[in-house]
């Protein structure tokens, strides 16, 4: 019987075009009218290493990366031995003889390919193996070969037509190496609905710049690292169309630095980053803080400390996020949740920088920066754009650029306005920006500023900033943040199929914390279990350090293996607990 929803990883070399075939199966499965989720995981090395993708592809909507894969593609040995003992029940372990051999044992079907010697046969190009691989799958799986061969045309026509002749050879012979296979024959996939209109395929760095577009975004600056730079470099291709400017600055420093003195001239500014470069960044955000300039700050969380692991996702720098500076200075913290939810976390971002004139960190991770998802065309036609608040004529006529207001937000001038020259440095300052470091004047200043944050609590508190469900009669609750909350909700249903209730929260905005909110929604549980990627369970203690749970159990779930939460990790610790 054909399946309706199904998980292969494709795993070799760096180099041997194991990515081209998971991206051309993606766009394959979802022109045929297929939801897919997609997870990559790439080597540290320039060259070399080992590469995967695995592709979930369902009738339904998916919410995560699936559970183990339901068929593995190996191009060498390593994967095998990497992946090889990560399958789902029933799994299929498609290799390579020439260049593999399963241990003693192996408990999982295997289904020897030969992928080097059909290519060398065809083609006489070794390279060419991928396309063999994604052709058998392609047959395997029941796909529509057209749909992956005009993705192959388009993929490697900027080649040459000789190079996608060649691969158009390599798809005939892959065509029928796997046809007939009763091993793969569980794995074929039902038939897709037509698919709809308005469905685009999108990474979350992509979503995260579409965001950042429709949310403003005029001027950026930014320095490559992994895994944020294809935010840099998506600006540098959509930027200037829309009159922006983007510049690839010397260091992080200088970044966010030239990021302050665009936002001092009016520009809605932003920069992209990964941890390290948040490190840096640190004395500039406290300046931001203090001259109470808005800006934006994207941190593509990556596993450190130090260089870390580049290319693996962690959720690690939140603590940093909420305190990484000298002094206390207020920031506030997003965090997206989904790949959809980076693209209105980004217009968010860019809305609250303006409106509080403060920095805004915006969360995301290497796992959603890179992991793919059908999703539909965002609707631009709701997207409301805050402006700063300006200065009325009375207030020109003795302008105070830190006027203390009720709620922690003054009125703002751009250069060249009449009567609305002002001092703006790193020093404590009074309401005219000069100069002033009175016991008094500090603790009025530092009031002002981060009443900001209260103002913004309090409007959470009441309208609130991210997924809560009660689980009406549930006594255990899970509470997660950014990129789990898909494989929080996946195994929800799952549980709350086997009769089990379960409450859910998922804030959006983690500085400032909706208090009163998260309380409310504690309150009649008995246990509430923190699941984060990180080892020291770093939101865990910001919920300790600012809601009252003496009242309920906390257990503290935690991994920072490289690998995002699937839907059986989460039910793997949550089912102890019903």
């Amino acid at each position: 019987m054909p399946r309706s929803d199904v998980t292969v990883r494709v795993a070799g070399e760096g180099g041997e075009g194991v990515v081209s075939v998971g991206e051309i199966l993606t766009r394959s499965a979802a022109n045929s009218g297929l939801d897919v989720f997609t997870f990559r995981s790439y080597p540290a090395e320039i060259k070399g290493g080992l590469a995967m993708i695995q592709v979930r592809m369902s009738t339904e909507t998916l919410d995560s990366i699936g559970r183990d894969a339901d068929v593995l593609m190996a191009f060498n040995q390593e994967a095998v031995d990497t992946w090889g003992d990560k399958m789902s029940a029933g799994g299929v372990v498609l290799y390579d003889p020439r260049h593999t051999k399963l241990p003693d044992g192996y408990p999982h079907t295997a289904v020897a390919v030969p992928l080097h010697d059909a290519a060398m046969k065809e083609t006489g190009a070794r390279i060419s193996k991928n396309i063999v691989a994604l052709a058998a799958m392609v047959s395997a799986l029941d796909l529509p070969e057209e749909k992956a061969n005009e993705l192959i045309v388009k993929r490697f026509k900027r080649k040459g037509q000789d190079v996608v002749d060649t691969n158009m050879r390599a798809f005939a012979a892959g065509r029928g190496l796997l046809d007939g296979n009763p091993a793969l024959e569980p794995y074929r996939l039902e038939a897709a609905r037509p698919r709809r209109q308005g469905r685009i395929i999108i990474s979350g760095n992509e979503a995260t710049s579409m965001g950042a577009l429709a949310g403003g975004a005029r001027f950026v600056a930014g320095y490559p690292i992994t895994p944020a730079t294809q935010i840099l470099e998506f600006m540098m291709k959509h930027l200037y169309a829309l009159g922006g400017v983007v510049i690839q600055a010397e260091d992080e420093i200088s970044a966010i630095a030239q990021c302050l003195g665009a936002s001092y001239a009016g520009a809605r500014a932003m920069t992209a980053t990964s941890g390290p470069g948040l490190c840096l960044m640190s004395e500039l955000i406290g300046m931001a803080s203090m001259s109470e300039l808005p800006v934006v700050i994207i941190d593509v969380m990556r596993s450190g400390p130090g260089t870390g692991m580049p290319t693996k996702t962690e959720q690690a720098d939140l603590m940093y996020a909420l305190h990484g500076s000298a002094g206390e200075g207020p920031r506030i913290v997003l965090a997206a949740t989904s790949i959809e939810d980076c693209f209105y976390q980004a217009i968010n971002a860019f809305n609250l920088a303006e409106r509080y004139q403060t920095p805004v960190i915006l969360l995301t991770d290497q796992s959603m920066a890179y992991r793919t998802k059908t999703m539909d065309v965002p609707d631009l036609a709701g997207v409301e754009l805050a402006e700063r608040t300006s200065p009325t004529p009375e207030q020109l006529a003795d302008y105070k650029r830190y006027l203390d207001t009720e709620t922690g937000v003054s009125p703002m001038t751009v250069p060249g306005t009449d009567g609305g020259m002002f001092v703006s440095s790193g020093l404590e300052h009074d309401e005219t920006g000069a100069p002033n470091y009175t016991p008094e004047m500090r603790m009025k200043m530092t009031r002002k500023r981060f009443r900001k944050l209260d103002t913004l609590a309090a409007e959470l508190s009441a309208n609130g900033g991210g997924l809560c469900e009660g689980g009406e009669g549930a006594k255990v609750g899970i509470i997660g943040w950014g990129s789990t909350e898909g494989a929080i909700r996946e195994t929800l249903r799952r549980v709350r199929g086997e009769g089990a209730k379960v409450a859910h929260m998922h804030p959006k905005v983690l500085n400032p914390l909706p208090v009163a909110k998260i309380e409310r929604w504690m309150k009649p549980l008995k246990k509430v279990i923190v699941l984060e990627e990180n080892f020291t369970a770093q939101f865990a203690k910001h919920l300790r350090a600012n809601v009252d749970m003496r009242a309920t159990e906390i257990i503290e779930v935690n991994q920072c293996t490289g690998l995002p939460y699937t839907p059986d990790d989460v039910y793997r610790e949550l089912s102890p607990h019903l």
